[in-house]
């Protein structure tokens, strides 16, 4: 007899998916919304990617239930498209998902050397800022070594890093909350307009579908524990962003951001305004230093770690690389080598990358499963709603013209 696995464990594998060195994107990308706006923008967005995610569980459990059908709680996403919308489809959503692993491991890497160059400098470590594409090599390469080891070994250093993680944000929130200035909410000026262009930002932030074949096949007799790890999960990384909005918001002045904005959100420029804006009179800002600093390192590193690793293995399975040690290490050059050399040239693309995931995560995790969802529906019309179907794609469709909008400049987004 089969025991039914905790609750907890999808929450934390849904929070925990979706919490990490993204988060450092937001803050920059909300500025020009501010906290109001910013705060609508967040609560729209969680409520969007939950209501998608549980389109998209819907699909894949009437998939694995249809006679005959060959698949299993075993089958992945894609062998998922492909039984129901075809090879071409499922072609698709292979290089949607592709490119946004691929963006966020340049992100990661253009972070992580970023972090590493503020730190050095703190520590007094002459450092040539036009040497940062070689931290950037270095950060990439110390990541491959570490992926380079096993799936065993990565996903117990990221356990250790998700706890050390939320000591520190626990830490962190204790000693940021005395150096929130709450009148700093209440802006004079107009900022709804500038909510347009942090959208395909935070989208990004609860982007939790590809999780969703993990939690069919973590539960494979209870499937309402399926719902409910999405919607505890993606609510706990929005009360989380909340918290974190509030203490970078409420701390560095609206006009810090725009600086920031121009150096891409970097992210140790960010971590220096949130220090350098704290209580001067504060006991305990060393140690919120200390705690921003760790907290950020291992924020991206594990981020990274997950990413890539999965990167990593969807290399080897698409492309046949996983027989011989030489393919492998081929493979391993495919899934680092791009993004390390992006972060050489173009260092300070940090929050611009987060956004251009943004408008792949639509595709694959919001278009594809309402498509799917929609064929269905015409076999078993009354199981997934049509409003719901409808409402995704709109949204979908809002999120993607409005990054296409941004690109061209046609937004008011001084701040990304």
């Amino acid at each position: 007899m089969s025991s039914t696995k905790p609750l907890w464990h999808g929450i934390l594998l849904v929070s925990g998916g979706a919490i990490g060195g993204g988060m450092f994107a937001l803050p920059t990308a909300a500025s020009g919304a501010w906290m109001l706006w910013a705060t609508f923008g967040f609560v729209l967005v969680w409520a969007m990617t939950y209501l998608a995610a549980s389109v998209q569980a819907k699909v894949n459990i009437m998939l694995v239930q249809t006679p005959d059908s060959g698949l299993t709680t075993e089958s992945s996403f894609n062998a998922l498209v492909n039984f129901a919308l075809g090879k071409h489809w499922a072609l698709l959503n292979n290089l949607s998902i592709a490119f946004i692993m691929m963006i966020l491991m340049y992100a990661y890497t253009t972070a992580g050397a970023s972090i590493i160059s503020y730190t050095l400098t703190n520590m007094d470590i002459a450092f040539d800022n036009d040497q940062r594409g070689w931290l950037s090599l270095l950060f990439a390469l110390c990541v491959a070594t570490v992926v380079s080891l096993g799936t065993t070994w990565v996903s117990r250093i990221t356990l250790l890093l998700m706890i050390a993680m939320a000591v520190l944000f626990a830490m962190l929130a204790a000693g940021l909350l005395p150096n929130v200035q709450f009148s700093q909410f209440i802006e004079p000026v107009d900022t709804h307009p500038y909510l347009w262009a942090a959208l395909p930002v935070i989208v990004t932030a609860f982007a939790c579908g590809g999780l969703v074949p993990s939690l069919v096949r973590h539960y494979p007799n209870k499937q309402l524990n399926v719902f409910r790890s999405l919607f505890y999960g993606t609510l706990l990384a929005l009360v989380v962003y909340l918290l974190w909005l509030a203490f970078t918001l409420g701390t560095i002045e609206r006009s810090v951001f725009l600086q920031i904005g121009k150096e891409g959100g970097d992210i140790g420029s960010l971590v220096n305004a949130l220090i350098n804006s704290s209580s001067k009179e504060s006991n305990y800002l060393q140690t919120i230093e200390l705690n921003i600093t760790l907290f950020s390192h291992f924020a991206i590193i594990t981020s990274f770690l997950s990413v890539s690793l999965g990167f990593l293995h969807f290399l080897r399975d698409k492309l046949s690389l996983n027989a011989k040690r030489q393919k492998r290490i081929l493979a391993s050059i495919y899934c680092f080598l791009p993004p390390a050399l992006a972060s050489f040239f173009f260092p300070y693309g940090f929050v611009h990358a987060i956004g251009l995931a943004g408008l792949f995560v639509i595709f694959s995790f919001f278009i594809l499963p309402s498509v799917m969802a929609l064929k269905l529906r015409q076999k078993a019309d009354g199981i997934i709603l049509f409003a719901s179907i409808t409402s995704i794609v709109m949204f979908g469709v809002l999120v993607f013209v409005l990054k296409c909008l941004a690109l061209l400049g046609m937004l008011p987004s001084a701040w990304l």
